[in-house]
């Protein structure tokens, strides 16, 4: 037998008798069921079930068949009561499994109300504390402090979003998931406009990392801000984050870091509308022969050396001569005018950021 949380953390277990469960034995060291069992866990309903149901064995993710008793409390899901079904839960053990699931649910349930709680003050804390009103956030930093959250410093806020479009169920259970996988207090979690922000220490950087790259169906892209000293400038700090989730979602790593950003750290601070104010030639460009774009990037990003351009275009020289005198004709700009090339090149680089659509 074992005992979960809503959250399919252990929170008690018996004795197992004969071969290991590959799937509760993650569990328990782990503090958490593996995400390939939780999702085909969910997948059998057990969020919504009001009885026990029975689960058939799974063996390419090493987990038995097993009976699954919800504990329901007020209302509210508290967590589940599993039994293994080799050989098959009787009636009389089920019921006696189910007696057994109403006693856990009172004994779990003031727990659960004190955990909902405090993840609710948690979340207001965090949006005081990133919101752009300065005595809210001044406030806000001023009681996790009180409070004894994140003790190290410097700190760093991250940022991340589905990777593709996802139903709003993502973001709730990616919550869940990423303050089951860090430690309460040395990291703060929650949901800041459909996105999950994290807080912690930077030494606690690997773990926050992991657990965010652990996220999926759909995975995340992951934004991380810069380290700063103070809880008070933790706005600055989710301010960038927010500018490097922006290149994250062009990045094949799906992960961007403020400290690793160039021109993006300006070119970020634009709105996406940026796009729009270009002149019509150079939006023509963009929208047009894509051989000409790169051409265009390859030759700006080589300082406008022609020998080095043709040569990463695996190009002759007198065909990327041709190309550059299109795109002029085409963009109306100059490419041998400063300010001109400075237009180009910032073009370029809105356009890399454009959101997917």
């Amino acid at each position: 037998m074992l005992i979960d949380d809503a959250e399919l953390r252990p929170l008690a277990y018996s004795t197992q008798f004969g071969e290991l469960d590959a799937v509760r034995t993650a569990s328990i060291l782990g503090r958490l069921a593996p995400d390939d069992a939780r999702v085909a866990l969910f997948a059998e309903g057990i969020r919504t079930a009001t009885g026990p149901v029975h689960i058939p064995a799974r063996p390419e993710i090493g987990m038995r068949a097993r009976v699954c008793i919800p504990l329901v409390g007020a209302g509210r899901r508290l967590g589940y009561l599993w039994l293994f079904e080799e050989p098959a839960v009787n009636a009389d053990e089920l019921r006696l499994a189910r007696a057994a699931a109403a006693e856990a649910a009172a004994l779990v349930g003031p727990d659960a109300d004190a955990q909902l709680v405090r993840r609710r003050h948690e979340q207001q804390l965090v949006t005081a504390l990133l919101s752009s009103d300065l005595t809210h956030a001044e406030q806000a930093a001023h009681d996790l402090e009180a409070e004894h959250y994140l003790p190290l410093r410097p700190l760093r806020v991250w940022v991340a979003a589905p990777a593709s479009p996802a139903g709003e169920e993502w973001s709730a259970e990616a919550l869940d998931r990423l303050r089951a996988r860090l430690a309460a207090k040395q990291a703060l979690c929650a949901e800041l406009e459909q996105r999950l922000v994290c807080l912690a220490g930077e030494r606690g950087s690997a773990a926050v990392l992991e657990a965010l790259g652990a996220l999926a169906s759909p995975r995340a892209l992951i934004g991380q801000g810069d380290a700063v000293e103070a809880l008070r400038d933790a706005g600055t700090s989710y301010r960038r984050a927010l500018a490097a989730l922006r290149v994250a979602a062009h990045e094949e790593s799906g992960t961007a870091s403020w400290d690793g950003l160039g021109v993006e750290r300006v070119v970020t601070a634009l709105p996406d509308a940026a796009l729009d104010d270009l002149p019509e030639g150079l939006r023509r460009l963009l929208a047009g022969d894509q051989s000409l774009v790169r051409t265009l990037e390859a030759y700006l990003d080589h300082a406008g050396d022609v020998k080095r351009t043709a040569a990463a275009l695996s190009l002759h020289r007198g065909g990327l001569y041709y190309r550059l005198r299109r795109i002029e004709e085409v963009a109306g700009v100059n490419l041998h005018d400063g300010e001109d090339r400075l237009l180009c090149h910032l073009a370029l680089r809105l356009a890399r950021l454009k959101p997917p659509g």
